[in-house]
């Protein structure tokens, strides 16, 4: 069985017991449960539920592992002969969710 969800403006096939990063789930600490209700299909073992855009009922009930950030991003502009350059860098949150169970 797995859903198709989404979390932070973007999309996620998953079944039971995968764990995921996805944007940052503010408000949520560690180890607790979070239910995410923008569940767009479910596929079981005899058919497949397509929402329009979601499904009414469907939910996923996930536990927040961690929350952090990724690498340093760099990023470079560059003039040549100008004497121009700039240097910004970045660190993105993420949140680690394990998905628990899945309700259709």
């Amino acid at each position: 069985m797995y859903a198709i969800l989404e979390i932070g403006g973007k999309q996620y096939k998953l079944s039971e017991g995968e764990s995921f990063k996805t944007e940052l789930v503010k408000g949520v600490k560690a180890g607790e449960q979070i239910v995410i209700d923008k569940i767009l299909a479910v596929k079981n073992d005899k058919d497949l539920k397509v929402g329009s855009p979601y499904l009414e009922g469907a939910k996923v009930k996930a536990t927040l592992l961690e929350n952090g950030r990724y690498k340093k991003v760099i990023t470079v502009k560059f003039r040549r002969r100008r004497g121009y350059h700039r240097v910004k860098n970045h660190r993105q949150w993420y949140s680690m969710l394990k998905v628990d169970k899945i309700e259709a």
